[in-house]
């Protein structure tokens, strides 16, 4: 599985980041954005926490707190 950066997202604003990533940490899912499927939180079983999420389909990870870090250095 391979951690996503900001680059790839392919977003073209920051407020359109930035409504990705709350609806991630409201819990409210989100379809991935590279290929549309449902993402699913990474840590499901242990419940450790609601910052990573995953796309099973195309293997992506999304580590929210890495992507806002990312955003703010910009």
């Amino acid at each position: 599985m391979e951690k996503i950066t900001l680059h790839e997202l392919d977003m073209h604003s920051r407020s359109e980041v930035l409504t990705f990533l709350k609806k991630l940490w409201n819990g409210e899912g989100a379809p991935c954005p590279l290929c549309g499927s449902a993402l699913e939180l990474l840590h499901k079983k242990t419940k450790k926490s609601d910052c990573d999420w995953q796309c099973k389909k195309c293997e992506k990870i999304f580590r929210t707190l890495d992507l806002l870090n990312e955003l703010n250095e910009q």
